[in-house]
């Protein structure tokens, strides 16, 4: 079961330049992702997930932290660091790219912008890739400038979300394509607006610079989006195990390989030059992942839905065989959802398996 604890902020847990904003449209919870306040709920999980898949919300991401590549050998650092080809990576275009160790194990999913053939922005998921990425740049002699940015993340998320962007930076808005960004001058700041987000529900993710322009494009957002019904809100973690995206640190760590989470085909292993973790990755593609990602849907008979439960014990008969995460309540399908990343060779009689007190469970293959 969830708990709630206060936090202290700190220089270790930082608020945004947003936090006033979420305080004020009156977060109940916060996470805490790369050392910042990640909003989690405002009304109910209930009651944010219908909002946003009806409406629009816009969220503070700043927790995103960005890490700013540059230099002439910039490609080709970023093509050691990561298993997805970039070779015909292009200037105005996001990628949703893993990165992995030596063994072949997630250390991030982050997105990449190419800002131009020598620069590149790295958009993290919930872990540190600095001193990694810092590390490799220096130990193999890329000597590209590795920055850790002050770059500021906002969210609009939800089916109203085109017209409202399009409302306040015009109708252009309505032609950018999923994974694609575009820079637009506000208020004397070049900023950028992707076609991405944290959600299925169609949005666009704006990283800018200079808190006061955050504000006040903020502030902007939430008087156009008046009339769309909008509403400050986050990444909702029943709208996210519903559409199966997966969150490192939850599903996935540096556990897990990309071929045991789905997530092989942002792999390129045929590709000529090496990167970290090749040939660990060749031996999974060769030999196969001993382990698989699977959808988990089970009832209660007593059910509070209101709550969440993660890192669950699975159990075949008295053995523990694995962990059940970010199990949550589903409007969509009636019962509670979640994942489990479990061995394969044990996976082949659902009736032995069982979760919370032997309540016996579905099971389904994500890939």
């Amino acid at each position: 079961m969830s708990n709630d604890f206060l936090i202290s902020t700190s220089n270790r847990i930082k608020r945004t330049p947003f936090t006033s904003r979420n305080e004020k449209a009156g977060v109940k919870k916060y996470s805490v992702y790369n050392n910042t306040l990640l909003p989690t709920v405002f009304k109910s999980l209930k009651n944010d997930y219908f909002h946003l898949i009806k409406n629009v919300q816009l969220w503070d991401v700043c927790a995103q932290r960005v890490i700013e590549v540059k230099g002439r050998k910039s490609l080709s650092l970023m093509q050691h660091l990561f298993c997805r080809d970039f070779s015909t990576i292009s200037p105005g275009k996001a990628y949703y790219a893993p990165i992995v160790n030596f063994e072949g194990g997630l250390l991030n999913d982050p997105v990449v912008f190419c800002i131009a053939m020598n620069h590149f922005l790295i958009s993290l998921s919930d872990s540190d890739l600095f001193n990694w990425i810092s590390a490799i740049n220096n130990s193999k002699e890329f000597y590209s400038q590795v920055r850790e940015t002050d770059i500021l993340t906002i969210a609009i998320q939800g089916p109203k979300s085109e017209n409202l962007t399009a409302s306040i930076f015009g109708e252009k808005i309505k032609s950018l394509k999923n994974f694609n960004f575009i820079k637009i001058i506000f208020n004397k700041e070049e900023i950028i607006i992707s076609k991405t987000g944290y959600s299925k529900q169609s949005g666009y993710e704006i990283l800018l610079t200079n808190a006061n322009n955050g504000r006040i494009l903020w502030d902007l957002i939430i008087e156009k989006g008046k009339e769309f019904n909008i509403r400050v809100g986050c990444p909702n973690m029943i709208e996210r195990v519903e559409n199966n995206l997966l969150s490192y640190g939850n599903e996935m760590t540096n556990k897990d390989t990309p071929y045991d989470c789905g997530l092989e085909s942002f792999c390129n292993l045929d590709k000529d030059n090496d990167f970290i973790g090749k040939y660990a990755l060749l031996k999974h593609k060769q030999f196969g992942s001993k382990k698989n990602i699977y959808k988990i849907q089970f009832n209660l008979k007593s059910e509070d839905k209101s709550v969440f439960y993660n890192n669950l014990p699975v159990f075949k008969k008295d053995l523990e065989i694995a962990r059940a995460t970010s199990i949550v309540w589903s409007p969509k399908y009636a019962k509670y959802v979640g994942f489990l990343i479990a061995p394969k060779s044990i996976m082949n009689n659902l009736n032995d398996y069982y979760v919370l007190d032997k309540v016996n469970f579905e099971l389904s293959n994500m890939t």
